[in-house]
């Protein structure tokens, strides 16, 4: 464990193990609501899936909709999901993006490689406009009102 760019100490070594070991992971961030979800799963005819979804309220709603979407692959055997709390840049900094890219490229399908680096573009333009909405005041109440 140590501290990162905000001061908050994360396991990444536990986050290693997660990109390394699960099936299917979802990952939240903490300044807007939609989530990376990864699909290691293959088969000859659909590769991994790597896509910025809309957040769910049960794990149950996840399974569903993952049920939707690659009906092919059923309920997957290990399942994750957590938080990120820091910022998309350092989930790319220490790492933890190149790890999710060889995980992908292990099932030896370009276009999972192609849709990682999409996400990765998408999850930091949200961030970017969450941060911008902070800034702006728009559905942020501040502590401090000018007098």
């Amino acid at each position: 464990m140590g501290f990162t760019e905000n001061g908050v100490m994360i396991d990444l070594d536990e986050v290693r193990n997660v990109v390394d070991s699960c099936d299917v992971f979802t990952i939240g961030f903490r300044l807007f609501p939609q989530r990376l979800i990864v699909d290691t799963r293959t088969s000859e005819a659909e590769g991994p899936m790597v896509e910025v979804i809309e957040p769910v309220g049960t794990v149950e709603e996840r399974f569903f909709w993952l049920g939707k979407r690659r009906p092919e692959f059923g309920v997957p055997e290990q399942f994750t999901f957590f938080v990120w709390p820091h910022s998309c840049r350092f989930l790319k900094e220490c790492g933890v993006a190149d790890r999710i890219r060889k995980r992908l490229q292990g099932a030896g399908r370009p276009e999972a490689g192609r849709q990682l680096k999409v996400a990765l573009a998408e999850l930091t333009r949200l961030e970017r406009q969450a941060e911008l909405e902070a800034v702006r005041g728009r559905d942020h109440h501040t502590l401090w009102s000018r007098s």
